[in-house]
C-alpha cells in the first residue's frame, strides 16, 4: 500500500476508527512530529481532542544514530540491556542523557504551547505515521497506561509483522492498514514523506 502523504494515511485510518466518533472519553494522541498530521485528520474526522506525547531515543555513546533505549516525557524508560552490556554503557551516562532529553522535551512542549490533556480513565488512540522496530510506540503505550489511560488503541498506517506482535503486548487494540513482509522503512510507503517542521506541527495543533 502506498500513501500519497500523512494526511491520506490519516483519512484511511479514520475510517477504521469510526466507532470512537464523538466519544467524550476518547483522546487522540500523536507521537511528534511525523504522527501529528495523521492524528490531526483522525481527530478532525472523529470530532475528538488531539494531544501529543513525546518519546525520544537514548543515543549510544559511540554512535549517536544508534539507540540503546528510549524515554517518554513522563519519565518512563526502556533500556536495551543487551546493548548496554555489550557496549559497557555506564548508568550515569544513561541518567545524564535522560535528563538532557527530558529538558529538550519540556522546551519543545512549551514551544508548541500544548498543555497535556488529562488521560486518566480515558481511551487513548495512539498514532504515528508508521512503525519500524516498534520500541517508541511500545514505550508510549506502556507509559500512557501507567499514567491512568483505561485503554490504549494503537493506530498506524504501516508496520512490519514482528513489530505488530510487540505492540499487541502493550496496547489493548492495534490497528494497522498494511503489514508488508518486505518492510524496510516507513518512508518507502509514502510518496511525500518530508520531515515536518515545528511550524507545520504548531499550525496543526493550533486548531485544537
Amino acid at each position: 500500500m502506498m500513501f500519497s502523504d500523512r494526511f491520506e494515511a490519516g483519512e484511511l485510518l479514520a475510517k477504521e476508527l469510526q466507532e470512537y466518533r464523538e466519544d467524550p472519553n476518547t483522546v487522540v494522541i500523536a507521537l511528534p512530529r511525523g504522527g501529528v498530521p495523521v492524528a490531526y485528520v483522525i481527530a478532525k474526522q472523529l470530532d475528538l481532542p488531539l494531544d501529543i506525547f513525546f518519546v525520544k531515543k537514548i543515543p549510544s555513546p559511540y554512535n549517536p544514530e544508534a539507540a540503546i533505549g528510549a524515554i517518554s516525557e513522563n519519565g518512563e524508560e526502556f533500556v536495551n540491556e543487551r546493548a548496554v552490556i555489550m557496549l559497557n554503557v555506564a548508568r550515569h551516562y544513561i541518567d545524564e542523557q535522560e535528563a538532557q532529553i527530558l529538558e529538550k522535551i519540556r522546551q519543545k512542549r512549551a514551544l508548541y504551547n500544548k498543555p497535556r490533556i488529562d488521560i486518566k480513565g480515558k481511551r487513548v488512540i495512539l498514532v504515528d505515521d508508521g512503525v519500524a522496530t516498534g520500541a517508541s510506540m511500545y514505550l508510549a503505550a506502556k507509559a500512557l497506561k501507567n499514567e491512568g489511560a483505561k485503554e490504549v488503541v494503537i493506530a498506524v498506517p504501516v508496520a512490519p509483522p514482528d513489530s505488530i506482535a510487540l505492540l499487541k503486548e502493550a496496547a489493548d487494540k492495534v490497528i494497522v492498514l498494511d503489514a508488508p513482509a518486505d518492510f524496510m522503512a516507513v518512508g518507502q510507503f509514502y510518496r511525500d514523506f518530508h520531515q515536518l517542521s515545528d511550524d507545520e506541527v504548531m499550525e496543526l495543533l493550533s486548531e485544537f
